[in-house]
């Protein structure tokens, strides 16, 4: 990529992380990996520590009049809306509204069609300063797991880039999809680089995966805000679900899942007051998520932040604008009375906290501490409970019927305690492990590309839904919904991409 990708936004950035440095992806550092052991992990942890602030970067475009541009979770929260599960009760103030009703979709040159391509691919090129600062050859373990930091965070943003902008992997293996950059690409190349395929993408994401996988055998990481082993089996579990290697995946998850449990705390929840779930990093089903604190940029924006978005009780766009994000009305109806996680959706029309929630609105979201001046709360990106389910639907495809039926009743009895142990197989076994996906991860950034993996439409106009009548779509499995387009701007700017999605 030439000066989209890497140039174009950096003086505003700049601007912005000065309040928080290691924020800041485009300080070029000076010298290499060639000091004493102390100097280079010295010099290496800012861009470590950047990657991870990167996950909830405000404004990774540097305008100030961007409300939906806070990181990895404005990506989850876009694309959420894009399919049947989740639905925005109304347009005010209209963010994320393009999403919902598809209005984004012919544009090219929108912020809200590149935010995501830039997004990435500024994680991409931190990534690989990481990776270039220890080279290759070295067999210092501290500085490989360093090493493991930038390789890990290159492949998970490579695994959504792919998803973003091509089809899912079965299938298209061949298709065009994004260019690859990494630390080895020249700035000739970077001036015109073709889309890689999709396969080629994948064997990048497993490669870097597995070398992270390797390297960090015996770290100990300092918080769940970084990678550690079994978070990087977790991503390696994700991509492995992608390709249909239901063994490898299987595997992975449940490699990644051990020591944690799927914690029923965060889904306890009172009818008349609301709760705190999903906002606290301890949880003991949380794995991988960012530690926000009231001197977290997000944070004090009080408004540019998933809370505002996502949470029903709090204050912010959901509740000041009346953009509640809800459930689909049809899936409500498959959960269980006795299941907890029915009470993370209203049931009725109810005030919480002196807001009004309406029917069907989440109160899955909460905020970490009330009456407090700023809008924040922990934001999680992996879970066991989403290994659990990767795990559950692996040996499906392996032919394990009987294992997977128990570890799926093992993982809803916690859930719903008159669960009753499915005796399903096949497709009709993976339907009824990938609605518990629907009804677990709402509003965590699975369902859009769920639905491209296991290549379903996408069905709003039913009779009594509750979808927006401007949002009743009816999709088709693979439809160019399903691809993101490549920005206008980087097409411009990179000739080495001569065909675009349609």
């Amino acid at each position: 990529m030439k000066t989209f990708t890497y140039k174009i936004f950096i003086a505003a950035l700049l601007v912005i992380a000065t309040s928080l440095t290691s924020c800041d992806l485009d300080v070029e550092p000076t010298g290499t990996v060639t000091e004493g052991r102390a100097q280079e992990i010295g010099r290496l942890e800012p861009f470590v520590s950047g990657l991870f602030s990167w996950m909830v970067q405000l404004q990774s475009m540097g305008s100030s009049a961007i409300h939906s541009d806070f990181g990895h979770l404005a990506t989850m929260l876009s694309t959420d809306l894009m399919n049947e599960d989740m639905l925005q009760n109304t347009q005010n103030y209209g963010w994320f509204y393009s999403d919902y009703d598809f209005s984004i979709r012919p544009e090219y040159e929108s912020s809200g069609v590149y935010m995501h391509w830039n997004y990435y691919y500024k994680m991409v090129k931190g990534a690989n300063r990481v990776v270039s600062l220890v080279p290759d050859g070295e067999t210092d373990e501290t500085l490989l797991q360093y090493k493991a930091q930038g390789l890990a965070m290159r492949a998970f943003a490579y695994l959504y880039l792919v998803q973003l902008y091509q089809h899912t992997y079965v299938g298209h293996q061949n298709d065009l999809a994004v260019p690859i950059v990494t630390d080895k690409t020249t700035d000739a190349q970077k001036n015109s680089n073709p889309r890689a395929t999709v396969q080629q993408v994948y064997d990048l994401i497993l490669s870097d995966l597995q070398q992270a996988y390797t390297f960090l055998e015996n770290y100990v990481r300092p918080s769940k805000v970084r990678f550690d082993k079994q978070v990087v089996a977790g991503l390696l579990a994700r991509a492995y679900l992608n390709m249909e290697n239901g063994e490898q995946a299987a595997n992975y998850a449940n490699i990644a899942r051990q020591g944690y449990v799927p914690s029923i705390t965060q889904w306890s929840y009172n009818k008349n007051t609301g709760g705190t779930g999903f906002t606290d990093i301890k949880e003991p089903d949380w794995m991988w998520g960012a530690d926000i604190t009231s001197e977290t940029p997000i944070a004090k924006t009080a408004i540019a932040n998933p809370t505002s978005h996502l949470s029903s009780i709090s204050y912010g766009y959901a509740t000041a604008g009346n953009m509640q994000k809800m459930i689909d009305a049809k899936l409500y109806e498959e959960i269980p009375s006795t299941d907890v996680r029915y009470n993370a959706f209203a049931a009725d029309n109810i005030v919480v906290n002196g807001y009004p929630v309406p029917k069907y609105a989440n109160l899955k979201f909460g905020y970490y501490q009330a009456n407090s001046p700023d809008n924040f709360g922990d934001y999680v990106f992996m879970r066991a409970s989403e290994m659990y389910l990767i795990e559950a639907e692996g040996l499906m495809l392996q032919g394990k019927y009987a294992e997977s039926q128990l570890l799926l009743h093992e993982f809803v009895k916690t859930r719903n305690p008159k669960a009753v142990k499915s005796t399903k197989q096949g497709e009709e076994l993976r339907k009824e492990i990938y609605m518990q996906r629907r009804i677990e991860l709402w509003g965590e950034g699975f369902s859009y590309f769920d639905h491209k993996r296991l290549k379903l439409g996408i069905n709003r106009s039913y009779v009594g839904s509750n979808h927006r009548e401007n949002a009743k779509v009816d999709y088709l499995p693979e439809a160019n919904v399903f691809r993101f387009r490549i920005p206008r701007a980087e097409m411009n700017n990179n000739p080495g991409i001569t065909e675009n999605n349609p």
